[in-house]
This record gives structure tokens, C-alpha cells and sequence, in this order.
């Protein structure tokens, strides 16, 4: 009796150790082991990532380990308790040795070995990379059979889909921080944004002859509201260079304002409307340069877009301190809002809890939705919101009021 439960016990804890190091195997993610073995680059770490990448010789090992154990056992266990009880006993001998292992070799370790996979399959992977050195040749025998049918060259890859979604469980789980995650997040978005969507439009962009003088432009440079000036030779769809406003300043201070404002100008970087965001960031990096020119496909200016404008797309507004920003919301009630025109149509979904699609300005949505400059009073509903014009200038909307309202569904005009 004494030999039967000493058996019993040694396939038991033999059988776990063997499920325990499978659940921790197939449970710690790939990636991860990589990281290990890049970062710390301990002699586990490497030993446990070239099993993950050869996945075919662990699984034929662990696979044919658990096996022998359990048969190896359950004849020599059937042998002694036939000798010492009879036959007659088997069936139950059987029954009660499938719920032990089950149990105590199979639920329990494996479960044990998901919770604590890093540290249990970086230490088991030496032991595991031995043993499967040692069944070399049932290995080569089994994926000789198996491998025309189950095994396929793995390719090892993470989406963008992934990483976003890897992002915010981790945010959730206060391994990285809201904002972190966020960044992540929008990083990605940066090959869906054009030039276009995040370019400051020509109506708002301040330009400066480049056949004047330093002096006689004296008060554009002293009160410009941007540091960057795009420069125009007869026409604003003539850009000709980019002058800096700290350059022509210190030329006023040094005395040499009668030189031209061309001689001070650097040349122009001139990008297309469809030019996208990440690939924008890439052509600044390469250039050394912080601002392009936006041109249509007629090779008129439509804008400006600045380093600045695509780092505001990672983290947010940006607001320099000389910049003049108009009031961009005003809470009238918690329903009810007054914006300007240049306010983003993502900071009212954000408000209103909506969805509209658009990444332009309230200015720039109306206008496209309208298709003219609207009349102060004109009226516009889609999505949940009413957008009534406040007031309209001879070529934008400077004001609009916006109020969340009940059972809106469809696109109206009025």
C-alpha cells in the first residue's frame, strides 16, 4: 500500500510539474519574453525565447513527457495494486487515479502556471531546452509525422489595433498613466490626418510682402501674432520664403531696416494638401524646419502647418502666450453653448457627448454642410445639435450657437 501511494504521489507531482510549465509556457506572451531577453538578458530569458520561437519543440516535449509520466504510471500503479489486491480493483483504482490527476496534475498546476507564467517559464526553460535535448529523437520522429499538417512558420507581428488596445488596458490597470496612454493612442491616428485637416487656413494666416522694406513693414513685424511669416512676391499664391519675426526685429533694432524683407526670408517648404501627418513630422525632422506651405492641386497656398500643429495632435492645444484666441466656449446652460468659429468640432462632441465625423472648425463644417456664407439667424441641425448663427462676416462665421436637442437625427437647414 505504502509503494502504490509513493507511485501515486511521484506521477502526480511529476504530471504537475510538467502541466505547471506548459500553462506558464503557452500563457507568457512572446513580446514579453522578447523584452526579457533584449533588456535584462539573463541566460533564461534567451533560452526561453528561442523555444517561443521554435514553438514545435517544446509543445512535441512537454506533449510527450506528460504522456509517458501518465501511461509510465498508470501501468506500473495498475501492476502493483492487481499484485497486492486483485484484479477486481482496477476499474476503481482507475477511476480515482483519472480524478487525482485530473486535479492535482492537471487543473490545479496549470492554473498555477497561468497566474505566475514569467516566473515559472523562466525558470522551468533551461530544464525544458535539456529534456527536449534528450527526446531529440522522438522530436524529429513526431514533427516527421505532424508538422505537413499542424506546423506552419510562424510570423511574429502586432497590429496597431493591438498596441491601442494594449494601451488603454494599461491605463485601466495603472500600469502607464491616462495621458501616456492617450498619446499612444493618437499616435497612430497621425497616418489618417492630412495636411489639410490640422493646417491653419489662409484666411487666418498673416503674410508680408517681400518687396517692402523692413521699415515700411515696421508695424506687421512689431504686432505680428506668429513668429513665422510666410513671404509673397506679388500675390499670396506667389510664396517666395518664410521670414522670422525675431530676424527682421533685430534687423529694426541693428539699424539696417532699409534692406528688403526677401533678403531675410528663408526658402519655403511647400507640401500638398493630402500630405499626411506622421509623413509631415518625417519631411520637418529631415528639413530642420518647423513650418510648411499648404498648396492645393492648382499650386495655390491654402494654409500653413507647423510642427507645432501635429504635436498638438499627440497632446492637445497649444496656445502660445502672445496668441490672441477668441473665446472658443461659452456655457449658456447645460444644454445650450456659444462658440467661436474657429472651435473644433472634436471639442463639441467631447462637450456633448456626440459624434459627429469631422475634424474641421465649426466654421469650416457649417460652410461645407451650407454650401454659402450664411445670414445671421440661419439655422442648421444634425446629430443631436442646432447650430444657429450668431454672427457672419463677409467671408466666415465668427459665432455660433449650439444646443443639444432631443430626437434630432437627420441633417435639416433652415
Amino acid at each position: 500500500m505504502f509503494t502504490i501511494g509513493v507511485v501515486v504521489f511521484v506521477v502526480l507531482v511529476l504530471d504537475g510539474l510538467v502541466s505547471m510549465a506548459e500553462a506558464a509556457f503557452f500563457s507568457v506572451p512572446f513580446n514579453r519574453v522578447r523584452l526579457l531577453a533584449e533588456r535584462k538578458k539573463t541566460r533564461s530569458a534567451k533560452i526561453l525565447l528561442g523555444l517561443k520561437e521554435n514553438n514545435e519543440v517544446p509543445i512535441t516535449t512537454l506533449i510527450s513527457l506528460s504522456n509517458i509520466i501518465t501511461i509510465a504510471g498508470s501501468v506500473i500503479i495498475g501492476a502493483l495494486i492487481e499484485r497486492s489486491f486483485g484484479s477486481w480493483w482496477l476499474a476503481v483504482a482507475s477511476a480515482v487515479l483519472t480524478f487525482l490527476i485530473m486535479v492535482f496534475a492537471e487543473i490545479i498546476p496549470k492554473n498555477l502556471g497561468a497566474r505566475h507564467a514569467q516566473f515559472i517559464a523562466l525558470l522551468s526553460a533551461p530544464l525544458l531546452k535539456a529534456v527536449s535535448v534528450a527526446f531529440g529523437p522522438v522530436i524529429w520522429f513526431v514533427s516527421r509525422i505532424v508538422k505537413p499538417i499542424a506546423y506552419r512558420k510562424r510570423i511574429f507581428s502586432t497590429s496597431e489595433e493591438e498596441i491601442s488596445f494594449l494601451a488603454q488596458v494599461g491605463s485601466k490597470e495603472g500600469a502607464i498613466e491616462e495621458g501616456e496612454s492617450q498619446i499612444i493612442q493618437k499616435a497612430f491616428s497621425l497616418n489618417d490626418i492630412t495636411a489639410q485637416d490640422i493646417m491653419t487656413p489662409r484666411i487666418r494666416v498673416q503674410f508680408i510682402d517681400g518687396n517692402q522694406t523692413i521699415d515700411d513693414a515696421r508695424e506687421e513685424i512689431l504686432f505680428a501674432k506668429h513668429s513665422r511669416l510666410p513671404v509673397f512676391d506679388g500675390t499670396r499664391d506667389n510664396i517666395i520664403g518664410i521670414a522670422y519675426q525675431r530676424d527682421l526685429l533685430r534687423s529694426l533694432a541693428g539699424g539696417t531696416g532699409g534692406e528688403s524683407i526677401r533678403a531675410h526670408s528663408t526658402p519655403a517648404f511647400f507640401v500638398p494638401e493630402s500630405r499626411l501627418a506622421d509623413d509631415l513630422l518625417r519631411d520637418f525632422q529631415k528639413k530642420k524646419t518647423h513650418i510648411a506651405v499648404v498648396v492645393d492641386e492648382h499650386g495655390s497656398s491654402t494654409g500653413v502647418v507647423g510642427l507645432e500643429d501635429i504635436l498638438e495632435e499627440l497632446v492637445g492645444e497649444m496656445i502660445d502666450d502672445r496668441e490672441v484666441v477668441p473665446e472658443t466656449i461659452k456655457r449658456v446652460s447645460r444644454n445650450e453653448i456659444i462658440v467661436h468659429g474657429q472651435t473644433k468640432i472634436e471639442s463639441l462632441n467631447h462637450f456633448f457627448n456626440t459624434s459627429i465625423k469631422s475634424r474641421k472648425t465649426v466654421n469650416g463644417f457649417l460652410l461645407g454642410k451650407l454650401g454659402h456664407i450664411p445670414k445671421n439667424g440661419e439655422y442648421y441641425e444634425t446629430d443631436g445639435l442646432l447650430f444657429t448663427i450668431e454672427h457672419a462676416a463677409e467671408r466666415a462665421i465668427e459665432r455660433v450657437r449650439v444646443q443639444k436637442k432631443e430626437n434630432v437625427q437627420s441633417d435639416a437647414k433652415f
